[in-house]
């Protein structure tokens, strides 16, 4: 049973190879035939067609070439008329740049004239300070005994100092003939004025620093003390 199963195995297999080999060798012999290239003449007219269509077709494209040239040759025109329309605007600004420049210079003029014209009435206004009078160097020629007005005395350290050169240069702006002498005698701080040889003199010149500074009279009085004799007295 089984050689007979076997046999008719190989009788199969054999007859599906002898099948494959068969088409194989129709598909070449029609691949052959289609490989093979053939030509057909054209008749002439489709020759004189071609031709016609091509020489319709260059005399379109020389008539598109020159439209193009004349495109091209208005360009420049229009170029040319923007470009002079920039120059123009160009012109205008700077020409428009150059005015303000010469309302602002006349301005800045102006207004330097005025000043000059303000200063020199300020001048004129102005009143001439008054000359000093020119006074000469007076020096110690010796000490003696006479008498001061004493017009401040106080022992706050902290502000007596203060106070007393105050009130010197008060007195003094007043009668810049009498000289003021500012000292320290502990516990206090004091302020006399004048060097006078005699009584009298003292009392005459307290009696007007009073007159003219009434509320400072009760602090004001002669006193003794050690003055100073200057050359020109």
């Amino acid at each position: 049973m089984l050689k007979r199963f076997y046999t008719r195995a190989l009788c199969l297999c054999l007859a599906m190879l002898v099948a494959l080999a068969v088409d194989a060798q129709q598909q070449t012999s029609t691949s052959k035939s289609s490989s093979k290239q053939v030509t057909v003449d054209a008749p002439q007219d489709l020759l004189r067609r071609n031709n016609a269509d091509l020489g319709k077709n260059k005399d379109n494209n020389k008539d598109k070439s020159k439209d193009n040239k004349g495109k091209n040759t208005d360009k420049p025109a229009a170029d040319g008329k923007k470009v002079d329309n920039r120059q123009n605007d160009k012109e205008e600004r700077m020409n428009e740049l150059e005015d303000d420049d010469r309302d602002v210079k006349e301005r800045s003029d102006k207004d330097k004239e005025e000043k000059k014209d303000d200063k020199k009435k300020e001048e004129s206004t102005v009143k001439p300070k008054p000359k000093r009078n020119l006074t000469t160097q007076q020096t110690i020629q010796s000490r003696s005994v006479g008498y001061r007005i004493q017009c401040y005395t106080d022992n706050n350290f902290r502000t007596a100092k203060a106070a007393a050169q105050q009130r010197a240069r008060e007195i003094a702006m007043k009668f810049p003939q009498y000289r003021s002498y500012i000292s320290y005698k502990a516990p206090s701080w004091r302020l006399r004025i004048g060097d006078f040889k005699s009584r009298r003199e003292a009392q005459a010149a307290l009696s007007r620093i009073k007159s003219v500074f009434p509320k400072l009279s009760r602090q004001m009085v002669v006193v003794r003390d050690h003055i100073n004799v200057w050359s020109n007295d």
